[in-house]
């Protein structure tokens, strides 16, 4: 069984170069990628990942923000819709 792993990063260049070297990678399937926090809190809640490896700061507002609205989805029943 692969290991579930949701994307998300802000920079179009890294965000494709990881998902290629992680594609290559036996035993991980990247199961969505993401540009800004919104679509990352919905795909956290559609594919219900193994692992999120994300920018510690995500668009829009390019601060901490976003690591904070995560730290709630520690448990895979916690993610639901945009509020993990």
């Amino acid at each position: 069984m692969a290991l579930r792993l949701v994307l998300a990063e802000y920079n179009l260049l890294v965000r494709e170069g990881l998902e290629q070297l992680l594609d290559g990678v036996d035993g991980v399937e990247v199961v969505g990628t993401c540009v800004e926090l919104d679509s990352l809190l919905e795909s956290i809640a559609e594919q219900r990942p193994d692992v999120v490896l994300t920018d510690i700061r995500m668009a829009p507002t390019r601060t901490h923000g976003g690591s904070w609205s995560l730290s709630g989805c520690a448990s895979p029943t916690q993610a639901s819709g945009s509020s993990c």
